[in-house]
């Protein structure tokens, strides 16, 4: 809005506005004086310039942007420590600490199932995979196994600013009231370990509502957090005891997986080998998927055309053929309510 207001545009302004009888010329002391002050006030119009930017939320960034989300009620959300089953040959008491490569896990509850809160909080907690062996700090009588399960509750980092001004934009696009879709999706969404949320009204029958997650990983949900929203949303089917309203009958439950199997022909150099290859594939693969899971404006479809790309685009890849994507050379249309998963990755040379 500003950007014509530049110092040398200011300055030419002011020495047009001169009367002729004064000296203005590039020695001149008002030309120094003017040169000054035109600097000043194109850093003052910079300033303004900014201040615009952050008023707004599309250009807005940082603590500004969430002072204009906040007007919507939506903050930054601050990082999540991973919950993780715990498998072990006996019931070890709460409070017991065990690591992993020096990232320790505490046991948080043992009654319905032992469970491991990550003591540092981030992703960190969701990378070890399952039956990774845990050590225990302290010796505990009878311990002979203790491996870590899966996942219950993601890790999660401090949420981003592309992230916040999303869920901003969906509380705008989609107020919540009285019950409504959007209402029902801003209730689940604060739960923690909650990715994205789907609803279909009048599922089965009038008055039903199904609601479908997936986790922070966009990944199928662990049944206690699928648990856990189900006593938020209606402990008791249709009574109006829980966050729906009275007359709704809800369920909630997780995505299922939709198993995505690649397999392909691969010609690579010598700077690359087929195992690098792989490893890199399923990673971008995996970070594909998530791109097409669970999004309002994106069709759950797997396109062969982007998988092939993800391939040829790995460094030390030459080319590929014979691309199937579970065992078709087709895309693959998911539902509504499926969120795919990597499954078995098959690379030959």
């Amino acid at each position: 809005m500003f950007e014509q207001y530049t110092s040398e545009y200011l300055l030419q302004e002011m020495i047009n506005d001169t009367k002729p009888e004064f000296d203005v010329s590039e020695t001149s002391p008002l030309y120094a004086s003017y040169a000054a002050s035109a600097n000043q006030v194109a850093k003052a119009y910079r300033y303004l310039e900014r201040v615009l930017e952050l008023v707004f939320a599309s250009t807005s960034e940082g603590d500004y942007l969430e002072k204009r989300t906040s007007e919507m009620d939506v903050f930054y959300r601050d990082a999540v420590a991973a919950i993780r089953r715990g498998e072990f040959n006996i019931s070890v008491p709460v409070g017991s600490r065990f690591f992993v490569e020096d990232v320790y896990f505490i046991v948080s509850e043992n009654e319905n199932g032992i469970q491991l809160l990550c003591e540092q909080e981030g992703e960190i907690g969701n990378t070890f995979p399952v039956g990774t062996e845990l050590l225990p700090v302290e010796t505990i009588e009878g311990l002979e196994t203790a491996l870590l399960g899966e996942i219950i509750i993601p890790g999660r980092e401090k949420e981003e600013e592309a992230s916040l001004f999303v869920r901003y934009q969906d509380k705008v696009a989609e107020p919540a009231t009285s019950g409504n879709i959007g209402h029902y999706k801003e209730w689940v969404r604060e739960f923690e370990g909650v990715g994205a949320v789907r609803v279909f009204p009048n599922w089965d029958g009038p008055d039903t509502v199904k609601v479908v997650i997936v986790d922070s990983n966009f990944m199928p949900a662990a049944p206690e957090l699928v648990q856990s929203i189900q006593m938020a949303l209606d402990p008791d089917p249709g009574q109006g005891e829980g966050l729906a309203p009275i007359g709704a009958f809800v369920t909630v439950e997780s995505a299922p997986a939709y198993t995505v199997n690649v397999s392909a022909t691969v010609e690579i150099n010598s700077s690359t080998t087929i195992e690098e290859v792989k490893v890199k594939f399923e990673r971008l693969l995996a970070e594909h998927l998530k791109t097409i899971s669970f999004k309002e404006d994106v069709d759950p479809i797997v396109r062969e055309r982007v998988v092939g790309s993800l391939l040829f685009g790995i460094p030390g890849v030459i080319d590929y053929s014979n691309l199937l994507i579970n065992g078709q050379e087709a895309n693959i249309i998911l539902s509504a309510s499926e969120v795919p998963v990597v499954g078995q990755v098959t690379l030959s040379v």
